[in-house]
């Protein structure tokens, strides 16, 4: 279950990993509390100082059966080991409770929003109520905003039970990581017919399987016309076959500005390792095989998902920790 804990605090009190917020509800049921002492004190009216120690009570029981909610109850959470730029992926939570006898109550599980805008978790864990020695699993919708990578260290257990007068929160500590990689584009690819130089081409007008129809050009043998689309549009048209065989590129990634001798501007950079990312990924994809260099490395070619997500790990952490 999802549900955002709504409310308004009107103070907020902070100890160790704790932190107690009044709400609007509880800031008027102190209000009350100061009236009602006002008037037990100018009256002498025993009845109302039974009324008082009965609502100077109600705030110790919320103190200590909240401080029992959030005792004993741990946060464990996991995330894929990586993850595309702007696509939402589960974020699954387990919410144990180790006390051997007393149930919590009312529980929500909460992220603090990045600084830095890297990522963003959508929505808030709700439970009712986790068993003593049980857990309950919950799933969040994480979603990455920026590539690189993302260490989530904190998480937020917060309680209102049992009268809502007051929202206390307590700070747990948790190591979750993962990689966002880059923002893939959609790009101009190389044609197929283009050759390197190395006369690696692989697109003819013989070969294992038809590629296309194209416009007659002069050279091109009478074998190759294609007379069934030549009489529907009036002009020779030809076939051509792929020779079979992947396409090899190499992609050549340059993060380093020749005029200054240091890296280039975080724009510029972006732009760069954008274009690399989605160049490897469509010619990957496309079934080219694939090898990307820097000044300092080449990784071998290849064109499996293993040897992209091997690309992309390398782009993600670009001008975040050493290239290497």
């Amino acid at each position: 279950m999802k549900k955002k804990l709504n409310y308004k605090p009107i103070f907020t009190l902070s100890y160790f990993n704790r932190t107690l917020q009044i709400t609007r509800e509880g800031g008027g049921f102190i209000f009350l509390l100061f009236g009602v002492g006002i008037g037990a004190i100018n009256t002498g009216n025993n009845l109302l100082y039974l009324v008082l120690a009965m609502c100077c009570s109600f705030i110790a029981v919320s103190g200590i059966l909240s401080e029992q909610t959030l005792k004993g109850v741990s946060v464990q959470a996991t995330l894929p080991k990586t993850v595309y730029l702007e696509d939402s992926y589960p974020l699954h939570l387990k919410i144990s409770n180790v006390k051997k006898t007393i149930p919590s109550y009312s529980l929500y599980v909460e992220f603090p929003l990045d600084p830095m805008g890297r990522y963003r978790i959508e929505q808030t864990a709700y439970t009712y109520q986790v068993r003593p020695q049980s857990s309950v699993d919950k799933n969040l919708m994480f979603v990455g905003l920026k590539r690189g990578p993302v260490h989530l260290k904190s998480v937020d257990l917060k309680t209102s039970f049992p009268f809502g007068f007051f929202v206390k929160t307590k700070t747990l500590p948790i190591a979750v990581e993962t990689l966002v990689f880059p923002e893939i584009k959609n790009v101009a690819l190389p044609s197929p017919t283009e050759y390197s130089e190395e006369g690696e081409g692989t697109i003819g007008l013989a070969g294992d399987d038809l590629y296309s129809i194209r416009e007659y050009q002069p050279g091109d043998p009478m074998a190759a016309v294609h007379w069934k689309s030549s009489a529907k549009t009036g002009t020779l048209r030809v076939k051509e076959f792929s020779k079979g065989g992947f396409h090899n590129y190499t992609l050549f990634l340059n993060i380093i500005d020749p005029q200054t001798n240091v890296m280039v501007g975080p724009e510029t950079l972006e732009i760069r390792v954008t274009e690399t990312a989605s160049l490897a990924y469509h010619l990957i994809r496309r079934g080219d095989e694939v090898s990307l260099k820097t000044p300092e490395m080449q990784t071998p070619s290849g064109n499996t998902e293993p040897h992209l997500e091997h690309i992309l790990k390398y782009l993600a952490r670009v001008g975040y920790d050493n290239p290497r």
